[in-house]
């Protein structure tokens, strides 16, 4: 909008009292049809602007730096917010009230000069109002707007004594629910989910099951690994069972590094992982009301490249970094009246007062739930400090895939015991887990070779020949006599053909 525009959609009185505060004088013979346009040929005037300028108090010209930073203005209520009320009075009390000589705060100054224009733009199916300067007006002010002042990011803190950071551990655990899927039948309920008992059996054999008291919880990391497997095709719903999906062999020949770079840009990209809703303790109603979980992850993570590589940095500065500098990062519009949110007391949390129990506990769960799962941020004993870690840099820069060491995946024992080393592809833990029965994932991943297993393996089409071959491959050529032995002769036996 330029300014003869917006002078045009203002009444004679608030033209006259942008002239008087410009100190500009209109000649009174001048018709009232035009008087909006002299005033904006006199308004822009570089050098009356330049004039006006030196007589703004500090809190006005920071004001015209902030909306300057985008051309097409902010919600008026998030720069009202900040700035102060632009009050509105109606045509039969503004001549009396006379508002323009007793401005409260820096909006109403720059307002009643004539500089800031409202308008209105369409978000989420809604008008919402933003406040800008003219179009015309802008080149002329004697800020710089072509480098805008990026917002201070926090000073990097101590590094703790004590880390913690998982790695690729979400993977791994991924690789024990596809063991599952594919050892186990399965059957799902009505709504497409797990029956209570199977989850159970499968959360005894995940490794991120001690982070959190409650691992089968919305929003906890085994949410998160069904959410990504099903989200990338790897498992889907079959007659009513759980199936492997077509997307998941050419998935399982990428490298580590990039599945865990699948994993971290499927929920970076999710629309329907709502990280809001899924927070601890905030409790999100239904409503004519909608929320875009993937701006507002986008928009976090954005800051968070900003970190230094090895810097730790303390969450709570970062929190109030956001809170300073771009509170509405989630919330186009600045309203913080219309969404339905509530606390575990259900009390509502309607207002900007409320930022810190929503907005703020949202970006810990963030920073403390997926990022940290996925390997992204490592963080100290607390939760309380954070590090990007290399892995997290890989996610935003690219990743590299690392070769394979030519070290042995597996170590198998005589007593048949199978133990698996850390650096082992899923691939190969998936042929492992085919002909095997789990024992244990912590320290380290043990399956028993077993008979049955061998069975399930013959009736999947895999001979206990071809499993010789592969535990030769993938142990180094160790594989212990007796485990041979007893290998081959199932080999070479064939089980009795059923009659007819």
């Amino acid at each position: 909008m330029k300014l003869k525009q917006h002078l045009a959609d203002r009444d004679i009185v608030e033209l006259r009292a942008f002239a008087r505060n410009q100190g500009l004088i209109i000649e009174n013979h001048v018709a009232e049809g035009s008087f909006a346009s002299e005033l904006a040929r006199e308004m822009l005037n570089p050098e009356h602007v330049r004039e006006v300028w030196e007589d703004l108090s500090p809190q006005a010209r920071e004001a015209l730096a902030y909306l300057l930073q985008d051309v097409k203005g902010v919600p008026t209520l998030a720069f009202e917010r900040r700035f102060g009320e632009i009050r509105r009075i109606g045509p039969g009390s503004l001549q009396q009230d006379q508002p323009w000589k007793h401005p409260q705060g820096a909006g109403e100054e720059l307002w009643w000069l004539g500089w800031l224009a409202r308008s209105f733009r369409e978000i989420d199916d809604e008008m919402v109002e933003f406040i800008s300067i003219p179009e015309d007006l802008r080149p002329l002010l004697p800020v710089d707007v072509q480098n805008p002042a990026e917002m201070p990011f926090p000073k990097p803190v101590p590094a703790p004594k004590v880390e913690r950071s998982l790695g690729q551990m979400l993977l791994d655990d991924l690789g024990t629910l596809l063991g599952f899927v594919q050892t186990h039948p399965v059957k799902l309920r009505a709504d497409g989910r797990w029956r209570y008992g199977d989850l159970k059996k499968l959360q005894s054999r995940l490794r991120l099951s001690s982070i959190r008291k409650q691992p089968l919880e919305a929003g906890g990391p085994l949410h998160l690994i069904f959410f990504a497997a099903k989200q990338m095709g790897l498992i889907v719903e079959r007659g009513g069972f759980q199936r492997f999906g077509q997307a998941l062999r050419p998935w399982l020949e990428k490298s580590r590094e990039e599945q865990m770079a699948s994993l971290f840009h499927t929920w970076r990209e999710a629309e329907t992982w709502n990280d809001l809703c899924l927070t601890p303790g905030l409790r999100c109603q239904e409503g004519a009301w909608t929320n875009h979980p993937r701006l507002a992850r986008e928009a976090l993570l954005e800051q968070l490249q900003r970190a230094e590589p090895g810097a730790w940095y303390d969450l709570d500065d970062f929190v109030g970094m956001i809170y300073e500098s771009m509170p509405d990062f989630q919330r186009p519009d600045a309203n913080y009246d219309t969404w339905y949110i509530q606390n575990a007391a259900g009390d509502f949390l309607r207002g900007f007062e409320h930022w810190p129990a929503v907005e703020g506990a949202m970006i810990r769960y963030i920073w403390q739930g997926p990022l940290f799962w996925l390997g992204a941020v490592a963080l100290d004993e607390s939760g309380h400090r954070w590090r990007l870690t290399s892995q997290g840099h890989g996610f935003f820069h690219g990743v590299e895939p690392v070769g394979q060491p030519d070290a042995p995946v597996l170590e198998i024992s005589k007593d048949f015991t199978i133990t698996l080393r850390p650096h082992i592809g899923l691939w190969d833990r998936l042929r492992v887990e085919l002909f095997t029965f789990w024992q244990a994932s912590e320290p380290v991943y043990r399956y028993q070779i077993t008979q049955r297993g061998l069975k399930r393996a013959r009736r999947r089409g895999v001979s206990a020949q071809r499993v010789l071959a592969f535990l030769e491959r993938a142990s180094g050529g160790n594989v212990p006599d007796n485990v041979r032995r007893s290998l081959e002769r199932f080999s070479s036996f064939s089980p009795p053909r059923r009659r007819s």
